[in-house]
């Protein structure tokens, strides 16, 4: 029977839920906080890990990442009412299987936890096809304005702005919704790019070539 701990502070909707769960011959352990869950994933080992993102005291992200530095083969799923488009890329960073809503239909709901137990992302539809358009815009180029022979994504052009006003990698990663990881290596590909070696380079590259603008 596979173990799953369930963790939300709306007590009803997490009862609810467990009873769904066991319904279908999974065994639940309950919590209404980041606390609680940590005291649970402490003492015991679970086969699914099924987190709301807003919780009292510790939210998603951080409980993700918790579990994660304690179990790191965890199986990781949100099940959550928000929209977390913006906050996608930093959920799969961090070690998120998957993300589902909280409108799931039971049969839908079941066959995603068995899909992420065989660890495989599960998202909605709509979510991935706003992504797959927010990938593509990224993914675009920028030219150099002053050559053809170098481009800068636009996301590589949003980081370089935020070097420019004096952000560090970690502030770069909350606002961009990225892993630090993601950020320095991004930043790496924006030194070799522009042929900068340090961080005040990158900028007076990028001034030069016009993806950056001073303030009159």
């Amino acid at each position: 029977m596979k173990h799953i701990l369930l963790v939300d502070d709306h007590r009803t909707f997490m009862a609810g839920t467990a009873i769904i769960l066991e319904k279908h011959g999974f065994r639940v352990t309950t919590a209404a906080s980041g606390a609680e869950a940590i005291a649970r994933l402490e003492s015991c080992l679970f086969d699914l890990y099924v987190y709301d993102l807003k919780l009292p005291g510790m939210n998603g992200f951080e409980l993700t990442e918790a579990t994660l530095e304690r179990h790191p083969e965890a199986i990781v799923v949100i099940l959550t009412g928000e929209d977390l488009s913006e906050h996608y890329d930093r959920l799969i960073d961090i070690g998120v299987v998957g993300i589902l809503e909280k409108s799931l239909g039971e049969p839908e709901f079941i066959g995603s936890l068995h899909l992420a137990m065989q660890h495989l992302t599960v998202l909605p539809v709509h979510l991935a096809r706003r992504l797959r358009t927010k990938e593509s815009r990224y993914s675009d180029p920028i030219p150099d304005a002053g050559g053809p022979n170098r481009t800068l994504t636009v996301k590589e052009v949003e980081v370089l702005k935020l070097i420019a006003q004096g952000h560090k990698n970690k502030d770069i990663a909350d606002r961009l919704f990225m892993s630090q990881r993601n950020v320095e290596y991004m930043i790496s590909r924006l030194f070799e790019k522009l042929g900068a070696s340090s961080r005040q380079e990158a900028v007076m590259k990028g001034i030069e070539s016009k993806w950056l603008v001073l303030d009159a």
